[in-house]
């Protein structure tokens, strides 16, 4: 047995399964030293995100400016009263009546902007109330300390417009237009307001409408970017979901084959040395395989072929003492359909060695007109193992694959007679031949040996 002082490094010879088992947990290692490293290009597309997020992070900022720029007004309109021979008392009520105004505007136009109909009851109707409290205070300091265009009510037309839904945000600037309209006309007269019209009423018709459709607007974009997050999480799950079914399969079929040839080399050692050493030196290659279809599975997506399956199908069956017939009647397929093809044959003949305890299993690919399938059947006990449902984990993932492909069949089932039977159809997309010179039939290959 080897010692290793603690902190010291460990290595497995070069080719062995320790050696491959380490490389493949180096790897994530090697990818982040590189991408710590960088390049300029890199370092370049990271100061541009960063510059982004820190727009992104300013954006928030921008309402809050922007309600705090309308206090101007407010403010001038306390100097200007400053200014003037006021009463104390009188003074005092306008500026209590201003500090209610501004704080009012304020909670509102903070707490309440751009909603989508979230709120409460409760809260609704407490929304409302400070609206109506606002032009409440609004309208006394017009009355008590106004002159000429009605303009604090520019205030509720901007709370109004900013906080409610739409139609309610429409009626309700109608509403104040109409009030302002009127109350410009019962200081200044009938005939004044007709003829200054556009200094009266057009102020509040563009402010307001034109901050209904920023509402709408940021609402839009709101809800666009929480599309967009669900849509981002939804791939990320279905991602996962696809790399969690590829290593099943992958990994399902590996294992079942080193189980298999194991309890081989274990039976054949007491009697049969040489063959066991040939089991063992199978097992090694399978897992060596293994290894590598790992490490592919992980670095990029890779799509097993229809002849590796049907090598590895025969291979397998014949190492778990299961006669195989294999007839292959078809050539060239497309890159699509022979990945999904050679997935049937993988899971249905991981099946039939987990769960079926047959004796016998045939394998079929051939073209019937446009369609090309894969038949996997065998005279087993026709049903899948306990805990995985109908199907098995693994049927439920390739009828997902193809459920996927535009017109693909799966069908799953027990024969009547006994036995199961694992069908995949597929179109051929083109219309097609799979090949301009199709391979010559092959013969059905029967492979009866017994270990």
């Amino acid at each position: 047995m080897t010692q290793t002082r603690p902190g010291s490094e460990v290595t497995a010879p070069a080719g062995s399964i320790d050696h491959e088992v380490m490389s493949v947990s180096q790897e994530p290692t090697a990818a982040v030293q590189a991408r710590n490293e960088g390049s300029p290009t890199e370092s370049a597309n990271t100061s541009k995100v960063g510059s982004d997020t820190s727009l992104r992070n300013l954006l928030p900022l921008a309402w809050p400016l922007f309600a705090l720029m309308w206090l101007v007004f407010p403010l001038a309109s306390v100097v200007d009263m400053l200014g003037q021979d006021l009463a104390p008392i009188r003074l005092l009520a306008f500026l209590a009546l201003t500090v209610a105004y501004v704080a009012v505007y304020l909670w509102l136009v903070l707490r309440y902007p751009f909603r989508s109909g979230e709120m409460s009851p409760s809260e609704r109707r407490f929304h409302v109330a400070l609206l109506l409290v606002l032009a409440a205070l609004a309208l006394c300091l017009e009355v008590a300390f106004g002159s000429g265009i009605p303009y604090q009510f520019m205030f509720v037309v901007i709370a109004a417009a900013v906080t409610l839904p739409t139609i309610p945000a429409v009626s309700t600037v109608i509403t104040l237009i109409v009030l302002t309209s009127v109350v410009y006309a019962l200081r200044s007269g009938w005939d004044t307001l007709a003829l200054s019209w556009e200094n009266a009423v057009a102020p509040f018709a563009i402010v307001g409408f034109s901050m209904i459709i920023v509402s709408r607007l940021v609402l839009t974009v709101r809800e666009l970017r929480a599309a967009r997050e669900q849509l981002a999480r939804l791939a990320v799950a279905e991602e996962r979901l696809r790399f969690a079914r590829d290593l099943h399969d992958l990994l399902g079929h590996s294992l079942s084959s080193i189980t298999l040839k194991s309890e081989l080399a274990r039976r054949l050692l007491p009697t049969a040395p040489d063959k066991a050493a040939a089991e063992v030196r199978d097992i090694e290659g399978v897992a060596r395989r293994a290894l590598g279809e790992v490490r592919e599975a992980v670095a990029a997506y890779r799509q097993p072929t229809l002849d590796e399956a049907l090598a590895s199908a025969r291979e397998i069956l014949q190492a778990a003492d299961v006669a195989c017939a294999i007839d292959r009647n078809v050539g060239v397929l497309p890159s699509d359909v022979d990945a999904v093809l050679a997935w049937a044959i993988r899971e249905g003949t991981t099946n039939v060695i987990r769960h079926s305890r047959a004796t016998h299993c045939e394998i079929r690919v051939a073209q019937v007109g446009e369609e090309v399938y894969a038949e996997i059947s065998d005279d087993g006990l026709g049903s899948t193992s306990e805990g995985e449902g109908a199907h098995g984990s693994g049927l439920s993932g390739l009828a997902e694959r193809v459920d996927n492909f535009p017109g693909g069949k799966f069908a799953a089932k027990p024969l009547p007679g006994g036995g199961f039977r694992l069908r995949v159809i597929l179109p051929l997309q083109d219309g097609r031949d799979p090949s301009a010179r199709p391979l010559p039939r092959a013969r059905l290959l029967r492979e009866d040996e017994r270990s």
